[in-house]
């Protein structure tokens, strides 16, 4: 685990302070001032694979940050002691991903295969073209045996045009009406005034690193962008349980 070290993007001084209830070792120590500074709150942290850096969850994505707190790094460590490089950071955050979908399943919007062989979860935004050209094949998906499980994610934020219609459509009775109507680009009347959980959604999506729409969370909690054809969904399935 410590013999990698290709670093993408790495982010100069930063300051950084508060406590984190979630650490206990002194391995998982770190002051997060400048962080919060920054807007960025730490969700949960675990010793990463770069001595003296902690890996921190936050609302914005994972993060590498020092223990004093003066230094955090933007980016995927890879082990390059293999065949081929792997990916260390993107491995521990699929764990993560899986994790905090639980707390979230009684809110998608689910398409179910008949013949189910595998599901997946996606960020998806009513406004996004390419989410439009993935609804309008679920046929596609579904006789690969995928299920597909819709999360909200308003690329423009929660007053966007996204925004609000995505908060119709999880404030509807008829959900699948809603969020297909919207994505064929119909009208559809409905209120987003009510307790939702797009906000949640968003922020989730945030938390694992979703920049754009679709982005698309594999069985095994990695995750990949766009609107990728049926049989390609399925050779990266197939990609995670070979391993």
């Amino acid at each position: 685990m410590r013999n990698l070290m290709s670093l993408v993007g790495l982010v100069g001084l930063v300051g950084v302070s508060f406590s984190l209830p979630t650490m206990s070792a002194q391995k998982n120590e770190v002051d997060a001032r400048h962080l919060n500074k920054m807007g960025i709150e730490v969700l949960s942290t675990e010793p990463g694979e770069i001595d003296g850096y902690v890996r921190a969850i936050t609302n914005q994505g994972m993060f590498y940050v020092s223990e004093d707190g003066n230094r955090l790094i933007s980016g995927n460590v890879f082990d390059i002691t293999g065949s081929e490089p792997e990916n260390l950071s993107e491995a521990a955050m699929a764990r993560v991903r899986l994790k905090m979908l639980k707390g979230f399943q009684d809110d998608m919007i689910v398409y179910p295969a008949e013949n189910e062989k595998y599901q997946v979860t996606i960020f998806t935004d009513t406004t996004c073209g390419y989410c439009q050209r993935l609804h309008q094949n679920i046929a596609s998906y579904h006789a690969e045996g995928i299920t597909i499980k819709y999360l909200a994610f308003p690329r423009g934020g929660m007053s966007s045009k996204g925004g609000r219609q995505l908060q119709t459509v999880w404030c509807s009775d008829d959900k699948k009406a809603a969020i297909g109507a919207f994505k064929d680009e119909e009208n559809y009347s409905g209120s987003s005034s009510c307790s939702n959980p797009v906000a949640e959604h968003y922020q989730l999506g945030k938390s694992f690193g979703v920049t754009g729409t679709p982005a698309i969370i594999l069985p095994d909690g990695r995750m990949v962008p766009g609107a990728l054809p049926a049989s390609r969904l399925v050779a990266e399935i197939r990609k995670g349980e070979s391993k």
